[in-house]
């Protein structure tokens, strides 16, 4: 248990460090894990909630200690940290939509070992900073090795 613990300090340190929270986007913790029952429903035993950016009950993104969970209109996708291999700022995207400014960023793609490619969307601002050091420390030490 300590090591999920020990993984779980690390990220979050990283978040607050080059990032941090925003108006969507909450470190989960005893106080307002109820705001979040549907997502930490889903966790594994060995498992822990680390941070939920919440649009709505349809549209939210969800970081545990192992896996990306992201609900796109509740359709659900689950990205296991193992399976990284890439995180980027999803440059085409936001350059399509005409975002130029990097602090209006919103979007990261992330690269699965089996090829594929997820963009994620974020809160802008700290939450976006730091939810990508997060992924980005994730896929520098090899998902399971922190």
């Amino acid at each position: 248990m300590t090591e999920i613990k020990s993984k779980s300090s690390i990220l979050l340190s990283i978040f607050r460090r080059k990032g941090g929270e925003g108006v969507l986007t909450k470190i989960i913790n005893e106080d307002n894990k109820l705001n979040f029952s549907n997502q930490v429903a889903l966790i594994k035993a060995d498992e822990q909630p680390l941070l939920c950016f919440k649009k709505d009950e349809l549209n939210w993104l969800f970081i545990t200690s192992d896996r990306i969970i992201e609900s796109e209109e509740s359709i659900i996708l689950s990205i296991p940290y193992c399976e990284l291999v890439e995180v980027s700022l999803a440059i085409q995207e936001e350059f399509r939509d005409r975002v130029m400014n990097k602090e209006n960023f919103t979007r990261l793609v992330l690269k699965a070992s089996n090829g594929q490619r997820y963009v994620l969307k974020l809160e802008k601002g700290k939450p976006y900073q730091g939810i990508y050091q997060m992924l980005h420390h994730v896929v520098t030490k090899g998902g399971d090795n922190h």
